[in-house]
């Protein structure tokens, strides 16, 4: 993407520094930024999930694996309608990120 710079942000989780990862990041020239160490109060995703487990999960036990998919599927889908809340939601805990 001629002109555009990728920029990603991660935790320090083991699997995300490894060789092969480097490599895919300097080949396809996506500038990495990473948390601080134990820092999920950081980590926007972290939010995310907790979100996810609390609609999808709290006493709740799904008939079978099916009906949890279908229901995970249909949360997701309904990001793109809620954008707001989703950024309410997510970005408060990121301390100072910026969510361009």
């Amino acid at each position: 993407m001629k002109g555009w710079r990728i920029d990603i942000v991660r935790d320090r989780a083991r699997f995300h520094s490894g060789r092969d990862v480097r490599a895919a990041l300097d080949q396809n020239r996506i500038h990495e930024h990473r948390l601080p160490p134990y820092s999920p109060e950081m980590n926007a995703a972290e939010s995310w999930i907790r979100w996810a487990k609390g609609t999808l999960s709290v006493n709740y036990c799904w008939l079978n694996r099916t009906a949890l998919v279908r229901s995970f599927n249909g949360f997701v889908a309904s990001m793109s309608r809620r954008a707001n809340e989703v950024l309410k939601r997510c970005v408060p805990d990121m301390h100072g990120f910026i969510c361009l």
